[in-house]
Order: structure tokens, then C-alpha cells, then sequence
């Protein structure tokens, strides 16, 4: 008798586990509704709101307008000091990495300099030749 209760029992838990999976209470709407980040369709996520300057009752508007307006922005000016910092380590690598390519590239030419040397090569047997040397080399 105890253990049909206690399967009567799981089988009710596990039931309401299933329908709070997909039934949202506190809305009324389905868990499908959600979209990305649990946020729902009905929820004010903060944005850029255009400013309507053709109502006259806007004086009040405009300043929840503002609002909002300076909540959004101050999200988009702390989403930058990340990429600052980013931006500010690159700069160093790329600093850094120039100062190493210039000492390459003046190691190479040391390099190609110490091969080829200061002074031109002596080429020999490229002098003129005159009558006299054909004939003492055939006789």
C-alpha cells in the first residue's frame, strides 16, 4: 500500500514539474512565447525611443523619454570601456610586434651586406686583347 502511494505521489510531482516546464503562471502565456536571454515578449528591454515633438502633452513624456534615452546610451558607453581596454592591449602588441619586424629587417640587411661586402669583385681576363698576346700564346 506504501509504495503505490509513493508512485501516486512521484507521479503527481513529476506531472507538475511538466506542466510548469511548459505553462508560464505568472503571465498567462506559454513558455515558447520566451525568446533569447528568458526574456519575454512583454517585458521593456531599454532602447533608443525616437523623440515625438508633435504632441503637446510632451513635457512629461519627453523627460520618461530621456530617461530611458541616458539609461540606453550609459549601457553603450559601458559596453565601450571593454573594447577600450581591448584596443589598448592591441596597440601595444602592434607596437611591439613593429619593433620586432624593424630588427629583422635590419638584421637581413646587415645580412645581405656582409655577403655582398664594400669593395667590387676583381674580374680578371676581361682586359683587351692586342695582336701580340694572340700570337705569344700560339707560338
Amino acid at each position: 500500500m506504501l509504495v503505490y502511494i509513493l508512485i501516486v505521489l512521484f507521479l503527481i510531482l513529476i506531472s507538475y514539474q511538466i506542466s510548469l516546464a511548459y505553462f508560464d503562471e505568472k503571465n498567462g502565456m506559454m513558455v515558447n512565447d520566451l525568446i533569447e536571454g528568458m526574456d519575454n515578449a512583454t517585458s521593456t528591454t531599454v532602447e533608443y525611443k525616437p523623440y515625438n515633438l508633435n504632441d503637446p502633452n510632451n513635457a512629461l513624456i519627453l523627460a520618461q523619454q530621456n530617461a530611458g534615452n541616458i539609461d540606453y546610451l550609459k549601457g553603450r558607453v559601458e559596453e565601450l570601456t571593454g573594447i577600450k581596454k581591448k584596443v589598448d592591449d592591441m596597440q601595444q602588441n602592434i607596437d611591439s610586434m613593429q619593433t620586432q619586424i624593424d630588427s629583422l629587417v635590419q638584421q637581413q640587411a646587415d645580412a645581405a651586406q656582409q655577403l655582398v661586402g664594400n669593395t667590387p669583385p676583381t674580374i680578371t681576363g676581361t682586359e683587351a686583347e692586342t695582336t701580340a698576346n694572340v700570337e705569344s700564346s700560339i707560338g
